[in-house]
């Protein structure tokens, strides 16, 4: 398994030409966009962002701060709400949440709020906002310098910044416009044949992992190919032979703990003191089962697309989802799977395992709407706009094809879908 890939140094010369923009010009693009976007509502009302639902908002009388928060006219409002309630009173927002131990584990984006706003309860609403508009614009420029070290234009990064998940994680209050964009910092500075950067992809990995842990997958297989396939031996016969096999089984520990350790040392110091035997892990499984109790969950967990299942009959909403989501998905599984018989590299399994987890095998309570699936499938769209210089160099004649299934995933063609299956109705459009 080949690493050395995502640390190409930079564009051949008669590469550039490839270029149809700048970089930077790509992050401009994505401020703009986000900043008229969000500006009349900051302006207005940044309470809106943030979703406080009527339920969770009674559900204690604890903090001043929390009690004098304006609500939305929802009984539960959306997740942003319990980041909020972290950010503004870290010692009594816990009570305004059903499972505080998963929304305190997650501590990277409500504290980066806190310490910029000063603590200030005022202040933070709208910097909830800011800091995702500068996690998305971020995110969006890892992702265009990546690209255009591998010689591709750059512009295919608005694919991700404009990736209609991310907008409504940005729109929300959520997590993950941070945690990507840490993991896609990572990514562009990995290079195994530097102790430096491989200290550097670690570190940002482990914050993204303090942000949210869906972002694992990425440094889980680059510890995996750090130990199987380094790029410095030509065979697979030197590989593993000792010394270069004692080398790599180093850097990859390393690598690992770096990344996964902070995390794993706040759960347990927030287990063991500041919330005693919370759950700092989301349930997953499966409501529809025929087995009962927890085996029943996980049996029907591995049922493959068991949470779209559990749907029918769909909607115009869920067949939006469908051809957005799942369809261009499972169509980058399939470019994986070629390239992995072409040679073997790690930037493939970021694609198969990221839609294993996050669009085949996704728990039901993802699968209701697209908003859920869209912020669960940003992993998916980083991993193949992360594996498309493969596509170019070792697919040249799939090429034009991979790019094109990219624009399943983009927000014109999920608005008009939106629109013609959501506002007209399937019905009408079939």
């Amino acid at each position: 398994m080949e690493v050395h890939a995502l640390a190409v140094p930079r564009a051949l010369r008669g590469e550039r030409s490839a270029r149809i923009t700048s970089p930077w010009a790509v992050g401009a693009i994505v401020a703009a966009f986000y900043l008229l976007l969000t500006g009349p509502g900051l302006i207005h009302n940044p309470y809106q962002f943030i979703n406080i639902g009527r339920h969770f908002h009674a559900k204690a009388s604890s903090s001043t701060v929390i009690n004098h928060a304006r609500t939305i006219d929802s009984s539960t409002g959306y997740d942003g709400q319990f980041y909020y309630f972290l950010a503004v009173d870290p010692t009594h927002g816990r009570d305004y949440m059903d499972a505080p131990g998963v929304i305190y584990s997650r501590i990277g984006y409500p504290m980066t709020v806190r310490v910029l706003s000063g603590g200030n309860p005022a202040v933070i609403p709208y910097v909830l906002v800011l800091v995702n508009i500068l996690a998305a614009v971020g995110g969006a420029l890892a992702v265009a310098f990546f690209l255009r070290r591998h010689g591709l234009p750059p512009s295919w990064a608005l694919l991700y910044g404009l990736f209609p998940g991310l907008i409504l994680s940005v729109l929300r209050d959520l997590t993950e416009p941070m945690a990507f964009a840490l993991a896609a910092a990572a990514l562009l500075v990995f290079d195994p044949r530097s102790k430096l950067r491989l200290l550097a992809s670690a570190s940002l990995f482990g914050l993204a992992m303090l942000t949210r842990e869906t972002v694992a997958l990425f440094p889980a297989i680059l510890a995996l190919g750090l130990l199987v396939g380094s790029g410095t031996p030509t065979s697979w016969r030197d590989r593993f032979r000792w010394r270069p096999l004692g080398r790599n089984l180093i850097r990859s520990i390393a690598f690992a703990e770096i990344a996964f350790l902070p995390l794993y040392i706040w759960r347990h110091v927030l287990t063991a003191y500041v919330l005693p035997n919370a759950t700092t892990q989301e349930s997953f499984g499966s409501s529809q089962h025929v087995l009962g109790g927890t085996a029943g969950r996980a049996v029907a967990a591995i049922v493959p697309f068991h949470a779209l299942e559990a749907q029918w009959p769909w909607t115009g909403e869920d067949v939006t989802s469908l051809i957005t989501v799942v369809l261009p998905a499972l169509l980058w599984s399939a470019i994986a799977i070629m390239l992995l018989r072409r040679k073997l590299t790690v930037e493939p399994w970021f694609v198969l395992t990221n839609v294993a987890v996050f669009v085949v095998f996704l728990p039901d309570a993802i699968a209701v709407d697209y908003g859920s699936l869209g912020r669960a499938s940003i992993g998916v769209v980083l991993a193949a706009l992360m594996t498309l210089p493969q596509v170019a160099t070792m697919l040249p004649e799939r090429s034009r094809f991979a790019r094109g299934t990219l624009t399943l995933w983009s927000l014109p063609v999920w608005l008009l879908l939106a629109i013609l299956l959501g506002g007209i109705g399937p019905k009408y459009v079939w």
